[in-house]
C-alpha cells in the first residue's frame, strides 16, 4: 500500500469526552504481525474510535512500519506477556472505553462495529464468542476440537465456581473483547501472562460485572503459528484457576 493513501486512512477522533462513554480507544496487540496489519488494517473503520494505538512486544519484522505508514502510535512493551500488554494498553488510554483487537487474522474487524456499539450502549465487558449460535470456531470442522473442549471446560468450570445471577461466560480465552475502564480497573487485574483473558471473565463474575457476549466467526491465521501451545496454555489456565479459587469467591485482591 502506498504511503500516501494509508495515511489518509489515519484515526479521526470521535467528537466526545474521554470522561463520555461514547469515546473508545482501539487496541492493537502486537508482535511480528505485519502480515496481519497489511491485511486487516484496511478493512477497520477507525473514524469509530476516540483513538487507536498499539502495544508491540518488540516485533522484529516490519510491524513498526506498517503501524507509522497508518498513523498508529506505537508503545514497546515494558514487561513481557500478553498480560503485561494488556495491563499497559490500559495506562496509555485516554478513552472510557478500550477494545483489544489482535489482527492476526482470527479476529473479524467487521465485528468492531458492533462491540463499539454495545459499549456506547452501557455495556461494561464485551466479549466476542465463538462458542454460542452462531459463532464458529477454528476448530469447528475438526473432528477432535481440542482447544475449543479446553475452552469450553474452563468456562464451565468458571461458572461453577463464581457465576451467580445469571452471568456467565461462554468464551475465556478469545482475547477480542472491549471493556470500560472502569471495569478493567476494578477487577484489579494480576496476570502477566497469556492467563489475563481467563483472569479477566473470572473477575467480572467474582464482582458481578456483567458480561456480554455475542457470536463471531474466527478465521485462521494469516501467516505464522499460534504463540500458545495447547498443553501448556491449559496448564496455566489450571494454575490461575486454582489461584483464584484460594482467594475466594468474591475476592479479587
Amino acid at each position: 500500500m502506498k504511503r500516501e493513501s494509508a495515511i489518509a486512512n489515519k484515526c479521526v477522533p470521535v467528537s466526545s469526552s474521554a470522561g463520555d462513554r461514547g469515546s473508545i480507544s482501539l487496541v492493537l496487540i502486537v508482535r511480528n504481525e505485519e502480515a496481519g496489519l497489511r491485511a486487516i488494517l484496511p478493512r477497520i473503520d477507525r473514524t469509530i474510535f476516540q483513538e487507536c494505538l498499539a502495544v508491540d512486544g518488540h516485533s522484529t519484522d516490519q510491524t513498526d512500519t506498517v503501524l507509522q505508514d497508518y498513523g498508529i502510535p506505537r508503545h514497546l512493551q515494558q514487561e513481557r506477556g500478553l498480560g503485561a500488554a494488556m495491563l499497559e494498553a490500559r495506562h496509555h488510554v485516554k478513552s472510557h472505553s478500550f477494545i483489544f483487537f489482535h489482527p492476526d487474522g482470527n479476529e473479524d474487524p467487521a465485528d468492531l462495529p458492533r462491540m463499539a456499539r454495545l459499549l456506547r450502549e452501557g455495556h461494561q465487558f464485551v466479549v466476542a464468542s465463538r462458542m454460542i449460535q452462531g459463532a464458529r470456531n477454528e476448530e469447528d470442522h475438526q473432528w477432535l476440537k481440542w482447544r475449543k473442549f479446553g475452552n469450553q471446560g474452563f468456562a464451565l468450570a468458571a461458572n461453577l465456581l463464581f457465576a451467580s445471577g445469571g452471568n456467565r461466560t461462554s468464551d475465556v480465552t478469545n482475547g477480542f473483547r472491549g471493556i470500560t475502564c472502569a471495569a478493567f480497573d476494578r477487577m484489579q487485574l494480576t496476570s502477566r501472562d497469556l492467563t489475563m483473558d481467563y483472569q479477566m471473565v473470572i473477575r467480572a463474575l467474582k464482582l458481578g460485572i456483567p458480561i456480554t457476549e455475542f457470536p463471531t466467526c474466527e478465521s485462521a491465521r494469516i501467516a505464522g503459528e499460534t504463540n500458545f501451545p495447547s498443553v501448556s496454555t491449559g496448564l496455566s489456565e489450571l494454575r490461575l484457576l486454582w489461584r483464584e479459587v484460594r482467594m475466594g469467591r468474591r475476592q479479587v485482591a
